[in-house]
């Protein structure tokens, strides 16, 4: 297998005149937690239902586990599984009902189906759970049972698509830490989500997707920091003094390229360039005028701060949304 597990070529899905994905060119490595990360509408969906091989690209392709999407799906749909809002389980049917079935879809031989479903459900908790019908689950078990039956043929690589969407944060949570475990049994995973806060929490890189194309691609922190090269610490030190203040900024200047400092009582705000030691700086300095400090947090760049950059600002998302929307209502 190659080092990527997906691989796509100036992928592109028009509806219409609406090109719902334009020309993606992406790279996800064997092994990797990797997240597109996007508001509704931005082409996420569309990207996993082609690279599932549920829809077919207007252009372009794309390599799933090795195997090229266009000439041979079979292979493709062998090699993955998915988590999505289009594929659900039998409610009438126990979690165990459900495997056994789709062992005899996926022609799995019989005693090794057992031993696989075993395995599931002990990975997944389920044993107490196996007799319960699907529909009888709450939102979070029943996740977790679409993962359970999406791993059931061992596939390489895992499409969750939307996965912790309706879930209360505790089943989010949990599905996070399984997903990043098998990303260390070396599963690869795409997660998509419109969530800012979760590629964050748990991905190895984030792709960045707004009106159907790739925006940037990198590691958190790197999306968090291409977008500004400024940190900012807030300090608690009450009664600072005009003398001290101004003693302070001079010695901002020195220590590092100082952008901004300003003080309302107790709070102060520092903001320069980034820098290791910076909160060591500010603290240094603060000691040698006699400042007193009650608390000290270093805040960095968000990567919803970034997405915002990224994709042109706020009135552009809201613009995007809002055609969205318009696209829904009309007949």
């Amino acid at each position: 297998m190659p080092d990527n597990s997906v691989t796509t070529h100036g992928l592109t899905k028009v509806f219409g005149q609406f090109p719902a994905v334009d020309t993606l060119n992406l790279g996800v490595k064997g092994g990797e937690l990797f997240g597109l990360l996007g508001p509704n509408g931005a082409g996420k969906t569309t990207t996993v239902r082609m690279l599932c091989t549920l829809i077919e690209p207007t252009s372009g392709t794309a390599e799933v586990g090795g195997y090229d999407i266009r000439e041979n799906p079979a292979a493709v749909r062998r090699s993955i599984g998915v988590v999505s809002e289009g594929v659900s389980l039998y409610k009438d049917l126990t979690i165990e009902e459900n495997l056994k079935l789709l062992g005899t879809l996926y022609d799995i031989p019989h005693a090794r189906a057992e031993r696989r479903i075993n395995e599931l459900m002990e990975m997944f908790s389920f044993r107490e759970k196996s007799k319960r019908l699907v529909g009888a689950l709450s939102t979070g078990w029943a996740k977790k049972a679409m993962i359970c039956a999406a791993m059931l043929h061992d596939p390489s690589i895992l499409f969750l698509d939307e996965v912790t969407s309706g879930l209360d944060p505790q089943s989010a949570i949990a599905l996070q830490e399984f997903t990043k475990s098998l990303c260390k049994q070396g599963v690869t995973v795409i997660w998509t989500t419109h969530y800012m806060t979760e590629p964050e929490k748990i991905c190895d890189r984030v792709g960045i997707m707004f009106g159907g194309r790739l925006v940037n691609v990198g590691t958190p922190y790197e999306l968090r920091h291409s977008v500004s090269e400024l940190s900012t610490i807030e300090v608690e030190t009450p009664d600072l003094s005009e003398k001290q203040l101004h003693e302070l900024e001079g010695k901002f200047q020195s220590l590092m390229n100082l952008h901004a400092c300003t003080y309302e009582d107790p709070l102060l705000v520092v903001t320069c360039s980034q820098s290791d030691e910076l909160v060591k700086n500010v603290v240094d300095a603060l000691v040698t005028v006699g400042a007193r400090i009650n608390g000290i947090q270093r805040k960095e760049p968000t990567l919803e701060e970034a997405f915002i950059a990224l994709t042109g600002g706020e009135d552009e998302i809201d613009r995007f949304l809002e055609s969205g929307e318009q696209k829904k209502q009309s007949p």
